[in-house]
């Protein structure tokens, strides 16, 4: 292996143990918001890497797939486009990860959305207080985005305070989040930043100056901004840094898809599952594909309603007999025509990632 894309998509064919085709692997890194996807990224242990290169192409998978082949990292399965790690290829991913670790913070699935408009908010800030500062007050705005433009300049017109303190005290919240970093992170956050004289450099240029692999730039970049989103969020000493993402927190459940939170909405007004797919004009399939992303997300969600305790307990022994996530396979060892998939899924949801 010689990039860090390779290592993710291995890393990805590991942890599906071939009960997923490839495509599971292209679908998961671009972050597609489907049922399936979704259900996949909680069940084995993706939604680290769920949403992480959303301009990953199909392509991008298929050569590397070839790769792998020719140099025996993978195994075919008697499933079309399934795959799994070989003797050779989990000793060359160990190999890999010992020099370049896995990121330890990376929560895709979670900061997907708000992630590039933090780091786009918190840059533009940063650039536009240190020309300010510094008296200069004429500068190329390192985010061109409107939006993100329009929001620094709501945020400076509702802090009148003096500039120099806002300096300082996003100063302070920053070197206290960095300090619980590793000096990569650190390092690759500070490169990133643009100010008076100086522009951020590009992932290409820091992994030159470092003499590391681009991509694995790129995933310990986002592995530093998903750890400060996470200590942020459950710290209160961060106000400024706080405020940079405060809409997206208000947003309810920011990580469930919009038509999801629409359908948790009735469901938390008493709705059944047939009603709620009446009002809607959605089939009933739809609606529970929503109530397993609920379930995934919040895994203190009660599906008692759904599946009786009984059903839950036959459908667990299962799942721990044949070590499997696979539904048709469950499905057949409960050998029950009481139970359904999507109760099977249900509990799958329930007991969670990994």
């Amino acid at each position: 292996m010689n990039n860090y894309l390779q290592v993710i998509i291995l890393y990805a064919i590991k942890k599906f143990q071939g009960e997923r085709s490839i495509y599971a692997i292209y679908h998961m890194l671009q972050g597609k918001k489907s049922s399936q996807t979704i259900q996949d990224a909680h069940l084995f242990g993706l939604t680290n890497i769920f949403g992480t290169i959303p301009r990953f192409t199909r392509q991008q998978l298929n050569q590397n797939i070839q790769l792998f082949h020719e140099h025996n990292f993978i195994e075919i399965t008697d499933k079309t486009d399934a795959y799994i790690i070989s003797g050779q290829g989990g000793r060359k991913l160990t190999d890999y990860l010992k020099k370049n670790p896995f990121p330890t913070s990376l929560n895709g699935w979670k900061y997907q959305n708000i992630t590039p408009i933090f780091w786009g908010r918190l840059n533009l800030l940063i650039q536009t207080i240190s020309h300010i500062v510094h008296n200069e007050r004429r500068f190329y705005p390192i985010q061109r985005n409107p939006k993100i433009q329009c929001f620094v300049k709501e945020f400076l017109q509702n802090n009148r305070q003096d500039r120099g303190l806002i300096a300082q005290h996003l100063y302070e919240e920053l070197i206290s989040l960095l300090e619980l970093q590793s000096n990569l992170k650190r390092d690759i956050f500070i490169l990133k930043l643009t100010g008076v004289n100086r522009i951020g450099l590009t992932f290409e240029q820091i992994a030159k100056r470092k003499d590391v692999e681009e991509e694995y730039v790129r995933f310990t970049f986002l592995d530093s901004l998903h750890q400060m989103l996470a200590e942020i969020e459950q710290v209160t000493d961060y106000p400024i840094l706080a405020s940079l993402f405060s809409d997206w927190q208000r947003s309810g459940n920011p990580h469930l898809t919009h038509s999801t939170q629409t359908t948790l909405r009735y469901i938390q007004a008493g709705k059944t599952l047939f009603e709620i797919a009446e009002i809607r004009r959605l089939k009933v399939n739809t609606i529970e594909d929503h109530l397993v992303e609920i379930v995934l997300s919040d895994k203190s969600f009660p599906i008692a309603e759904y599946v009786s305790h009984e059903a839950e307990r036959k459908i667990i022994a299962a799942i721990k007999e044949l070590n499997t996530k696979q539904l048709k396979a469950i499905k057949q060892e409960v050998d029950n025509k009481q139970i359904s998939f999507f109760q099977i899924r249900l509990v799958l949801a329930k007991l969670g990632d990994g």
